[in-house]
Order: structure tokens, then C-alpha cells, then sequence
């Protein structure tokens, strides 16, 4: 009889867990004209909210972050050979997670507007264009990697303006029983890592 209560009550708990969602709510606005750039990010989750604000003078500084970044990786992956392996191995590890979470992922909203004026009306145009095409793919992309509820995108452009602006406002949600279950599958893959590694090791000759 007791079996049989423990068995019910946690047959219970995991449609509880499988009926409760955890929401995360995001807020990305970008914003830039001459002298002037700032990139503001917000997440809320519970009642708790997180920002950051970040001010850069210009692409310039954004691109050259990036380049110095790349640049670096790729130095220490020519100096550092075993490095480099475990670099390989984490990356494939989190690419896998990241794969197996998405199917889980549901994006429940996504508000992504963006004004963009370039002081030159052709530029502005072909622009504009080149802003659609990439939130088209991206939205593509996420659709296929998980499932898109409500979408609402816009693209403004601004012929007689010098600016880019960008705000991006979405809702993400999974079910307490899936996060449990993607971090279950997390450290299979760290394990199983771990031990392939540990026997590749010990299968090289030694010299």
C-alpha cells in the first residue's frame, strides 16, 4: 500500500512539473546616431529583473571587439594543441544541449521593430531590404529549431534621418519537467565526455 501511495504521489509531482512553465521575459533595444550609441539589455524571471546598458561611439568600436576576440582564439588554438581539443570537445558538447533544449523551447511572443535611416535614400532603401532578409532568416532559424507563437516584425525606414534603431521584446517558456530533462541529458554528455577522453588518453601509446 505504501508502494502504491509513493508511486502516486510521484506520478503527481511529474504532471505538475509537465503542466508548469517557467517564463523568461527579454528586452533588447539598440540605438545609434552620430555620437551617439547605446545597447540596453533586460530579463525578467520571477518577479526579478536584470539590466545592463552598454554605451559604444560607434560600429567601429563593436567591430573591433569582435576582430581582437577572433583573432585571440585563433592564437591560442595554434598554441595550444590540447587546448584546442577540449575547446572542440565543449563546443560539440553545448551544441548538442543547445539542439536538444530548442526542441523544448517555446517562443511564446516576439516584438522585433527597428528604424534605420542612413541620410541617403537609396542606401536607406537597400538597407531596409537587407533588415528584412535577415530577420526572415532568423525567424526562420528559430522555427526550425523550436516553436514561434506570436511574431510581429517591422522595419521602418527613415529617408530624411541619421539613425539605427532597434527593439526586440520576447517571451520564452519551457516546462519545469523539460528543464529537469535537459539538464539530466547535460551531464550524460559531460560524463560521457569525461570517459571518452579519459580512454582516448590511455590508449595512446606511449613514446
Amino acid at each position: 500500500m505504501l508502494g502504491f501511495y509513493i508511486t502516486a504521489g510521484v506520478a503527481l509531482l511529474l504532471l505538475l512539473l509537465s503542466l508548469l512553465y517557467i517564463k523568461v521575459n527579454i528586452k533588447v533595444e539598440f540605438f545609434t546616431s552620430p555620437g551617439n550609441t547605446m545597447l540596453t539589455v533586460r530579463a525578467s524571471c520571477f518577479s526579478k529583473e536584470l539590466q545592463k546598458r552598454y554605451p559604444l561611439r560607434d560600429f567601429n568600436t563593436i567591430l573591433n571587439y569582435l576582430t581582437d576576440s577572433w583573432k585571440k582564439r585563433q592564437e591560442n588554438k595554434k598554441n595550444k594543441e590540447a587546448t584546442r581539443e577540449k575547446s572542440s570537445l565543449d563546443t560539440s558538447i553545448y551544441y548538442r544541449l543547445v539542439n536538444f533544449g530548442a526542441k523544448y523551447l517555446v517562443i511564446e511572443r516576439l516584438d522585433w521593430s527597428s528604424g534605420i535611416g542612413l541620410n541617403n535614400a537609396m542606401y536607406t532603401a537597400i538597407s531596409s531590404g537587407g533588415l528584412w532578409a535577415v530577420k526572415g532568416m532568423l525567424v526562420g532559424f528559430l522555427s526550425s529549431k523550436s516553436r514561434l507563437q506570436d511574431i510581429n516584425l517591422q522595419v521602418e525606414p527613415d529617408f530624411n534621418g541619421e539613425k539605427v534603431v532597434s527593439h526586440l521584446y520576447c517571451i520564452l517558456k519551457m516546462r519545469i519537467v523539460h528543464i529537469i530533462l535537459i539538464t539530466s541529458y547535460f551531464l550524460v554528455l559531460i560524463v560521457r565526455g569525461y570517459f571518452n577522453g579519459f580512454t582516448a588518453r590511455k590508449a595512446e601509446p606511449s613514446h
